[in-house]
């Protein structure tokens, strides 16, 4: 009977480290999305800022996020875990405890810098410790799930922080993200994780090069990264815009609803598909849904045909997304996790960075219709990457 139970437990997915890990990264995301939608108005009707200065908001984040995610796999990878998760919580809570006390747009904006930096080794961290925990033969399927937290923290972050701020006001605003900021903090550090996986096993010490910062294996993942979260961007920052000059913008809430419904419905399927079929079965299918749905975006004439893109957008990057994610994570050894982690996040970074800067442009130069168009193209691109370069570092077996 004993064997039998031990047998079972190493393919077991939902254990209490890897669903702290999954809820304290859900509420990682959630208080960034509350901000997203929420800080701008507090910047422009309390501070009376502009709109310029509520970009520089987020644009301070940003730059606290590239700056430290290079960092964050060594900080994961050389340190003991559980004292990186109980750290990277707690400063956490302290940083979203100080916002209750800003007096100033400067202020505001060295706590967005230092969230920044927090955010971008607290995701990595538990992002790597949740792959750590899964069973080896159902990582895909693991991290599938592991993400329908980010996209459950999407779907309902803007609408609670909004809700709240519209209803009770800033003070209760910011007393919210305390709560999920506490929450974060004890789900995260609740489970105490095992000394094998926690203690680091990598040498003390190594030169200061390339190599330790970034995980080489995880860089061509990394490189299809960047295209599909360049790509992506132009659906999360723009579609609002783009329906709100169509005079629906409220819509765009039914538009990432339908989109995260469409990735969490699905995601039980694609992980399995992911372990028992492979890569390519999910990837190949995965760009050309997103394509279809970009396409559909670009030819939009009415909200209704936005809206009617979301499903089929979702199914696309929720192929096409975790499944690179896996394969960056699974290229590195499990000692590597952290960075490669890392590594992967900050090509996601970079992504949306430059996305959302260079298609704002573009928009400016031949509007929404041919950006999307332009968009659709640069999907193709990083499929075509994939297939002459990029797959033949995929390995079936790992």
């Amino acid at each position: 009977m004993e064997e039998t139970k031990q047998a079972v437990v190493p393919n077991k997915i939902w254990s209490a480290e890897f669903l702290g890990c999954g809820l304290s990264s859900c509420l990682f995301y959630m208080s960034q999305y509350i901000l997203i939608a929420g800080l701008p108005l507090i910047i422009t009707a309390v501070y009376g800022g502009t709109a310029f200065q509520a970009g520089l908001a987020m644009t301070y984040f940003q730059i606290g996020t590239i700056l430290c995610r290079p960092f964050a796999g060594e900080i994961i990878d050389g340190f003991d875990k559980r004292k990186v998760l109980f750290s990277t919580t707690g400063i956490f809570l302290l940083i979203m405890i100080a916002f209750n006390f800003t007096t100033s747009m400067n202020l505001i904006f060295l706590l967005r810098l230092f969230h920044g930096m927090i955010f971008a080794i607290g995701t990595t961290a538990v992002a790597a410790v949740a792959v750590l925990v899964l069973p080896k033969h159902r990582k895909g399927e693991g991290i599938g799930y592991f993400s329908v937290f980010v996209n459950v923290a999407m779907v309902i972050g803007p609408f609670l922080g909004l809700t709240i701020l519209d209803v009770w006001g800033t003070e209760a605003f910011f007393i919210f993200l305390n709560i999920c900021a506490f929450l974060g903090f004890y789900v995260a550090n609740r489970k105490r994780l095992d000394e094998t996986l926690a203690l680091p096993r990598l040498a003390k010490h190594r030169p200061w090069n390339f190599d330790r910062f970034f995980e080489r294996h995880t860089l061509p993942w990394a490189i299809i990264g960047v295209f599909i979260s360049f790509s992506y961007s132009g659906v999360l920052v723009f579609v609002p815009i783009m329906m709100t000059e169509m005079g629906q913008g409220t819509m765009a809430s039914i538009f990432f609803v339908l989109f995260a419904i469409t990735i969490v419905v699905t995601r039980p399927w694609v992980g399995r598909a992911f372990d028992q079929l492979g890569a390519n079965k999910l990837i190949y299918p995965g760009f050309i849904l997103y394509f279809i749905g970009i396409i559909i975006l670009s030819l939009a004439t009415s909200p209704w045909w936005v809206i009617a893109s979301a499903p089929i957008i979702g199914l696309g990057y929720g192929a096409i997304s975790p499944a690179f994610q896996t394969l960056g994570v699974q290229a590195a050894s499990a000692e590597r996790a952290g960075a490669a982690n890392a590594t992967y996040f900050l090509s996601l970074d970079i992504g949306v960075g430059l996305g959302s800067a260079i298609l704002s442009l573009v928009i400016g130069w031949v509007g929404f219709a041919m950006m999307y168009q332009i968009n659709a193209c640069i999907a193709i691109a990083g499929l075509l990457i994939y297939h002459f370069y990029v797959k033949r570092f995929y390995k079936r077996d790992v």
